[in-house]
């Protein structure tokens, strides 16, 4: 973590490459511990992009139903690029991502979905939909594939979190109407720096590129850009909305930061009171995720995974 945090840079084009290249050996050092955790792949829809890797628990925390509490994660990428399996050397990534929850107790679901120029608003947030539709309704098919867990997941205990643009895919998928009417119940959702809305002082989001590709003119952006959606909800529709966990890196760029606080005013202001957010210390925007399963920088993981079990606790008197 000593290169990530020495590194004054926050351009995400700038510290990408050379965040995943500076975690690249630490991680295939601990390729043995990371890959003792059981991973499967499995078809969830009918396009190339539609497939899952499920990451099994040797040691699951079961919930009050005896079963096992479940997480998917929705990585980034700009709308345009992403992948659940990296090509070498980058190959850990996603992989140490998935043991690292497993490791805690957390089958742990990676889809993969699709992706600008194929997909315009809202398909990645209904592939992330029908990706948790699919493992809800084939539990039993997703427990026999393993060769070691005996356990159940638990659909009643499901979290969803999202990291930059995956988290924008996340917050479309439980406030659009036409997609959370039709979402199986959630447990929690964890935000990960992600936008919440386009037209941000100083960037040029909402007139070119992946985001006017997918979100369409800036007049649809502004209508379909999380912080509307957030807004259109009625009071009873924030009181069913799944639990909100943020997350932050410690170094984002100066438009997160922006939006991280805007988030922090408008989620404050609907549910009247602070929401509960985790900052990823010494970490910029790409390096939470690549740290965990590292030995260093993990707190923040830590931190998300003893959330998840307090609001499985909860549920014993909900």
């Amino acid at each position: 973590m000593d290169i990530i945090a020495k590194n004054p840079e926050t351009n995400i084009d700038k510290i990408n490459l050379l965040t995943l290249s500076a975690f690249v050996p630490i991680l295939d050092e601990r390729r043995a511990e990371i890959e003792k955790i059981e991973k499967k792949t499995f078809k969830y829809g009918q396009r190339h992009r539609h497939n899952l890797d499920v990451y099994y628990p040797d040691q699951p925390a079961l919930t009050p139903n005896a079963k096992v509490p479940v997480l998917f994660f929705v990585y980034g990428g700009g709308y345009n690029t992403g992948s659940r399996q990296f090509p070498p050397p980058y190959e850990m990534g996603y992989l140490a991502l998935g043991s690292f929850f497993a490791q805690r107790g957390f089958i742990t679901v990676i889809p993969d979905y699709r992706l600008v120029p194929e997909a315009r608003f809202p398909a990645a947030s209904q592939d992330i939909r029908d990706a948790i539709i699919w493992v809800k309704d084939n539990a039993e098919t997703i427990r026999s594939s393993s060769t070691g867990s005996t356990q159940e997941l638990d659909p009643e205990h499901i979290f969803v979190m999202g990291h930059s643009a995956g988290a924008a895919h996340v917050k479309v998928m439980t406030m659009y109407e036409e997609l959370r009417k039709t979402l199986p119940p959630l447990r929690g959702v964890i935000w990960n720096a992600g936008p919440w809305f386009f037209d941000v002082r100083g960037e040029s989001f909402h007139t070119s590129g992946p985001v006017r590709f997918y979100f369409g003119t800036p007049e649809q952006q502004r209508e379909r850009e999380p912080r509307t959606l957030w807004n259109n909800l009625t009071d009873e529709e924030i009181q069913a909305h799944p639990e909100i966990l943020l997350v932050q890196a410690e170094r984002e760029p100066d438009w997160l930061q922006v939006t991280g606080l805007e988030i922090m005013k408008d989620l404050k202001r609907r549910l009247g009171r602070e929401p509960k957010r985790i900052i990823g210390v010494g970490h910029n925007h790409v390096s939470p995720n690549w740290a965990l399963c590292s030995g260093q920088g993990e707190q923040w993981g830590h931190e998300v995974t003893e959330w998840m079990k307090e609001r499985i606790v909860a549920s014993t008197g909900s």
